[in-house]
């Protein structure tokens, strides 16, 4: 499945076996979990730090919203009822 030799010609001098072991051991399911969930949403994996320092100097949320619609506060509800 993984070609070592051609990753090898690329940038030699790494263990590859090594990453090799890492990627099919049985444990690393839960180690694997998240960067695999963030290459799906496309969201950065990062600490909490990390990303504010990012959404500060980029000027944009990196981080997911609370999913569904905001929840109306009860001031605006009742005025709209009179």
């Amino acid at each position: 499945m993984l070609d070592l030799e051609a990753w090898n010609d690329l940038i030699p001098g790494v263990n590859w076996t090594g990453w090799k072991k890492m990627l099919t051991d049985a444990d690393d399911k839960e180690i694997l979990a998240a960067p695999r969930l963030n290459t799906q949403t496309g969201r950065p994996l990062a600490s909490d730090s990390f990303l504010n320092r990012l959404e500060r100097t980029l000027g944009r949320q990196l981080r997911p919203l609370p999913v569904g619609r905001p929840k109306k506060e009860k001031s605006e509800t009742r005025e709209r009822r009179k």
